[in-house]
């Protein structure tokens, strides 16, 4: 087999030269028929080229797809060169060889199917004293890197790395000589010699090279021709952090994409209806799992397509941004890779201290209850005759007995007043119950410390022929509340195979898995501390957990109804008694030929199959809230015999069951064309791509049941009776019969009946796109589109949409004017403008229906009109400009981007009002339009460049998003105030605008004390400014935020690391800790804190008054007034990362190439915050919990 031509090309180095001969003696006999066969197959096969002054690069990719061999390099060595010309026909690939490198200085070495290109190596012809050195040269994941160049600085002395990585180089014995390494895609690293003879080196990921293909989905294109807004991000920088899924990663990485409330959005919202999340795209095809599931672990890279130019081949789903994730390949030949990772998570526990989260505590909330039950049973009534003492006394009394929802407070003064306790008393009472902590008890005995944990184990090996992956993830979390528990499972094998010299195959299946366990569902158990009163005593003079009543369930102090179960729940037992379960599961499967028809042409076809389901089980036991809530609601006393008879079973729980499935795919048919031909490259592709969804499931309910029997007694329950039944016919309560339909048929058996109605959809797409270069200097790029669907349709005209893009660049990095500048790398100029489309699922071209459950009374299925036909529907449309700049310099020391962009939404989706008589008030039409347009700007900088790998280092990358967002045109059919805070569009305001009420004061005019006034009309006040005009509101600004900046730090030295994320958003607006009015009785949950500075006849503060003082009609006013308006700008650090990577002579001795510890705070105290309150505007209120990370990654 050979591995170098003679001819003008010049032999290796002497030392070279035997280390070959060693090797081919060693393994000729084992080899020989492979060798045979393969150096046979380089040297007969018959080329033609003919090329005229192209560069080095241009002919190596014009070999490589005649031939198959691919070619590794330095781009700065080839720059060297100058240009060539080679005409020759039905020649082997070694003449070639020989002709292109003669008088280059160059030379080749073949290494099965790869061809490296470095320098010609010789020893000093000077006899000198000599030292051997060895040793090996590996990636940062611990992989050997093959033809790595290892040159003596200042010589043409050098080797070339084997397949292993290992070399050996003979140099002269002096001190402070200099080796140079260098490898394509790697920073070349120079390392000082001091007397050592085993060299262990790691190499680095150059930036600007890892960057040079960008991955559409549809096809990879090299950074100089694409004229479209991509942000690549590698897996090495998603690894400088942990996050437990890929959005979180993504935060502040991207400029353009806000990822603020866990929302991805790319350069802001451009729908009112429609879907507003980008599409994502794994190993090349759509697909419609979450991106949450994705495994953070096996990602290579993440391009984000921001125009049209880079999205919209993807045509109709284009307008949101595309974000295309690559996984990651097996690297090493004849070996296995094994990387494991494990973390684990610890949370700060929740903080429950009522200050702090913005409320009185016991002692504070008491004082003011005391103060209104004093004023209840001793003044309230004073002026009114009818209401004597006793009288108030009285009725109080029966409020108790009629099961009306009664605090200790409360029921202490009514005590008092009655004449049972006396003052004494009841101050102690009032006492003890200020000591009280409900929270803080609650948290001691639902709360646990969230712990979640999560593993990664990957394998990774190929041969000649074959690649295989395999991936396993698990995730555990124990959700931080007693009884509660979440597993996650990812399963991931992808693998792929040379079938023949024009035949590749890749094939992969993926496999997602989640347990959850949580509580079930129950309209009147709080899993949030603060529902309840924080003087409320957590437990019983025993010790033993108490019995809590809310809304609806009765008070601790009335006496039980005849037959009835008590509704109280103890909040430990409900955890247990009342759970739900969930089971999804979602499998993805990957299937991709790639047919390599002749040099330049390929055709590919691909498809994927989703299939998901997801089953919920509720189960209550008999000893539930709502199982109990059931049996009352439904028992009736029976006119003869005089004994209650249930109308459901009167013994066991419920099973409720929700089964939900889908099936999805996608079939894509592509060809692919490239060829250069002098000056001119050309790429194009074009395909058709068809896609169906399908949703549906169904539902149970199964009563009386039990678990440990397994039996029921559904069939004993007649449903349609019980969902005739308003009220129910013996069960009292607040003195009027218990209202089963609302707080027992709809919550509890309704939601468990019926079907989940099925949704199937079916698309077809063509497509084509095509790319010219001119002199690797011009780009010329476009792309067109035609999609159907069967959504719209009756009018020919929309069944179809073409959707295109054009854009053009500039290379000018390339230009001989600019050639000569040392310090400039890359400088790209780009336009793009294009068109593309998003789809709104809820809007159909046909008048729909919607099937119900069986009339009761006539025993049929019972359909409704859901929408009227509208033939008009059609797609939404962004068209976008978008102009841009890329650059690197100082050997992309300083590398970046900035953009421009206008993208305006046209046929938007948004209500319209119709003629009553239509038989519909409304409809969702294409009537809207949106505009937005903003600045992106990427900045990296090395501060300090590492000369090795243990070297220090210090880069800074800096993000900045600026979004300006305006409705163009929309029908807001609001007249009052409240429909336009409801439904905030407006013509000429951003997609999510705030309208406030205006704030006006607080009422100190006798019989209105206390309330809060706003502005209407002519300058006027009122207590209610909801039903005014909407010209009465205020434009209070916007939700999202219009800046985001990024910084992201990384600092190494001697294998230690720190990073660190800060983010800013600003430029938005929030609604936060209204001060509302409250009824005077309202005590039965902690008041905000802001009331203990309420308005009073001797303090006239703006905040509404409180007891006494109190409104008697509560206004949703408040919670989108001026006064509860603030700033929502804050700069947070994300997370700090503490790393260490342990020596390799440490980790050698125990067999593992890499060993990595690290330690990482999340969310620690914001740095600052614009509103003078201490809100935190990414929760409303108290900051989020932090949380800390220990991790561990061994490569073996």
């Amino acid at each position: 087999m050979k591995k170098n031509q003679e001819s003008d090309v010049g032999k290796a180095s002497g030392v070279v030269w035997k280390m070959w001969l060693t090797m081919k003696l060693l393994f000729c006999f084992l080899l020989i028929g492979f060798s045979t066969v393969y150096g046979n197959a380089f040297s007969q096969v018959k080329i033609s080229i003919s090329v005229n002054e192209v560069s080095l690069q241009e002919v190596f990719e014009k070999l490589t797809e005649q031939t198959g061999y691919h070619f590794v390099y330095s781009n700065e060595m080839l720059q060297r060169t100058g240009k060539v010309s080679v005409d020759m026909q039905d020649c082997d690939l070694g003449q070639i060889m020989a002709v292109c490198l003669k008088n280059t200085g160059l030379w080749y070495r073949l290494e099965d199917n790869i061809i490296v290109i470095s320098p010609k190596f010789r020893q000093p012809d000077v006899p000198q004293k000599k030292i051997t050195l060895t040793g090996n040269v590996k990636d940062k994941e611990g992989r050997p890197l093959p033809g790595v160049t290892i040159l003596l600085k200042g010589s043409a002395v050098g080797v070339v790395s084997d397949v292993d990585g290992n070399f050996t180089l003979t140099v002269p014995e002096e001190s402070g000589l200099t080796l140079v390494f260098s490898f394509v895609g790697m920073k070349t690293q120079e390392v000082v010699l001091s007397g050592q003879q085993v060299l262990h080196i790691v190499m680095l990921e150059d930036v600007s090279q890892m960057e040079e293909v960008i991955v559409t989905g549809y096809q990879e294109v090299k950074k100089e021709k694409m004229t479209g807004a991509v942000t690549t991000i590698s897996s090495e920088k998603l690894s400088d952090r942990y996050t437990p899924n890929l959005i979180q990663n993504l935060e502040a990485r991207v400029a353009g994409l806000s990822t603020y409330g866990g929302k991805p959005i790319i350069r802001g919202t451009g729908t009112l209806y429609g879907e507003s999340a980008p599409l994502l795209v794994v190993d090349g095809l759509p697909v419609e799992g979450s991106i949450e599931d994705l495994n953070p672990y096996d990602i290579a890279s993440v391009n984000v397509l921001k125009d049209a130019a880079a999205s919209a081949i993807y045509g109709a789903r284009a307008a949101n941004g595309i974000i295309v994730v690559t996984t990651k390949n097996a690297r090493n030949k004849g070996k296995i890779d094994i990387d494991f990772q494990a973390n684990i998570t610890l949370y700060e526990n929740k903080n429950v201290d009522y200050h702090d989260n913005f409320l009185m505590n016991a002692e504070e909330q008491v004082e003011r209850a005391s103060e209104y039950y004093d004023y209840y049973f001793n003044r309230k009534y004073a002026d009114d005759p009818s209401m004597t003492r006793d009288k108030v006394i009285e009725n109080f009394g029966k409020n108790i007995t009629d099961g009306a929802q009664i605090n200790p407070v409360a029921y202490a003064w009514y005590q008092h007043a009655a004449g049972n306790i006396g003052r004494s008393e009841l101050d102690n009472i009032l006492a003890d119950l200020s000591k009280n902590n409900f929270a803080q008890d609650f948290a001691d005995n639902i709360y646990r410390r969230q712990v979640m944990q999560q593993y990664n184990l990957s394998l990774r090996g190929s041969s000649d022929k074959f690649r295989n992956n395999l991936v396993i993830n698990y995730r555990t979390d124990n959700m931080g509340i007693i009884e509660h528990k979440s597993n996650w499972l990812n399963v991931y094998y992808k693998g792929s195979c040379d079938l023949a010299k024009w035949l590749v195959a890749t094939f992969s299946v993926n496999g997602v898995y989640a347990n959850i366990k949580q509580y079930g569902n129950d309209y009147n158990v709080n899993l949030d501390p603060f529902s309840y009163a924080q003087y409320q005593s957590f437990y019983n003079a025993d010790g033993s957990v108490k019995k809590l009543y809310s809304w609806y369930c009765g008070n601790e102090y009335m006496p039980l109804q005849e037959g009835m179960e008590d509704l109280g729940f103890n909040l430990v037992d409900e955890l247990r008694d009342n759970q739900t379960k969930t089971r999804r599961q979602e499998m993805r499967y990957h299937g991709d030929l790639l047919f390599k028809i002749i040099p330049g042409l390929t055709a590919q076809t691909q498809f994927v199959y989703e299939v998901n389901s997801q089953n919920v089980q509720q189960h209550a036991t008999q000893e539930s809230h709502a199982a109990r809530t059931i049996k009352n609601a439904y028992a009736k006393m029976d006119t003869e015999s005089h004994k209650l008879v249930y109308m459901t079973p009167e013994t066991g729980g419920f099973l409720q069951t929700t089964h939900t499935s889908g099936n999805f795919w996608t079939a894509r048919g592509q060809l692919n064309y490239t060829n250069t031909f002098g000056k001119h490259e050309i790429s194009a592709i074009a395909g058709l791509e068809f896609r169906e969804t399908k949703t549906s499931g169904d539902k149970s309910l199964v009563l009386g049941y039990d678990e440990q029997l397994q039996s029921s007694a559904t069939h004993t329950v007649d449903f349609g009776t019980l969902s005739q039944m308003s009220n129910s016919p013996y069960f009292q309560m607040n003195g009027s019969p218990f209202p089963c339909n609302q707080f027992a048929f709809t919550p509890y058996l309704e939601n468990g009946m019926g079907i989940v109605k099925e949704v199937r959809h079916r698309y077809g797409s063509g497509y084509f796109n095509a790319t010219y270069t001119y002199d690797n200097k011009y780009n010329i790029f476009g792309s067109f589109r035609k999609d159907y669907a069967d959504i719209y349709g009756l009018d020919a005209k929309f069944r179809g949409r073409p959707l295109w893009s054009v854009g053009i660049g500039w290379n000018a990095h390339n230009e001989s004017f600019l050639r000569d500048l040392s310090w400039m790398d890359f400088l790209k100029l780009r336009f793009s403008y294009g068109v593309t489309g998003n789809i709104y699922q809820g809007a159909t071209s046909h008048m729909t229906a919607s099937s119900g459950d069986i009339n009761s009374t006539t025993n049929l299925p019972v359909a409704s009109i859901s929408s009227p036909a509208n033939p008009d529907l059609r797609w939404e449309q962004n068209r976008t400009t978008n102009v841009g700049l890329d650059y690197g310099f100082m050997s992309y020391r300083l590398r970046g981007s900035l953009d421009y962009y206008v993208k305006t939404g046209k046929d938007i989706f948004a209500p319209i009002t119709l003629d009553p008589t239509t038989g519909f008030s409304s409809m969702v039409a294409n009537v809207a339009s949106i505009r937005n347009n903003g600045i992106e700007l990427a900045i990296g900088y090395d501060w300090f460049v590492p000369g090795n790998r243990r070297g220090f280092s210090w880069t800074t990358n800096l993000t900045v998003t600026y979004n300006k967002n305006k409705v163009l045109e929309v029908e807001n059919p609001a007249t009052r105030a409240y429909d336009l805070v409801s439904l905030p569009y407006k013509t000429g305001y951003p997609v999510n605008a705030l309208w406030a009420y205006r704030f006006a004061g607080i009422d100190d005019r006798p019989g209105l004390v206390g309330q809060s006034m706003y502005y209407v009309e002519n300058g006027n006040t009122s207590h209610n400014a909801s039903s005014a005009s909407v010209d009465v509101l205020e434009f209070g600004g916007q939700s999202d935020p219009k800046a985001i900046v990024g910084m992201d730090n990384q600092l190494r030295w001697n294998g230690l690391s720190l990073g660190f994320l800060l983010v800013y958003y600003g430029g938005h607006k929030m609604f936060a800790q209204p001060k509302s009015e409250v009824f005077e009785s309202s005590w039965d949950s902690p008041l905000n804190i802001v009331y203990l500075n309420s308005w009073t006849p001797e303090n006239h503060s703006d905040v509404p008054g409180i007891g006494e003082y109190a409104s008697t009609s509560l206004g949703s006013e408040c919670r989108t007034a001026t006064n509860c308006l603030y700033d929502a700008d804050f700069l947070k650090i994300r997370n700090i990362t503490i790393g260490y990577d342990l020596p390799e002579y440490l980790t050698e001795k125990v067999g593992i190439s890499k060993i990595s510890l690290r330690f990482q705070i999340n969310d620690p105290k914001a740095l600052w915050i614009k509103n003078n309150a201490g809100i935190d505007p990414e929760t409303l209120g108290i900051r989020k919990q932090a949380s800390y990370m220990f991790g561990v990654n061994l490569s073996l």
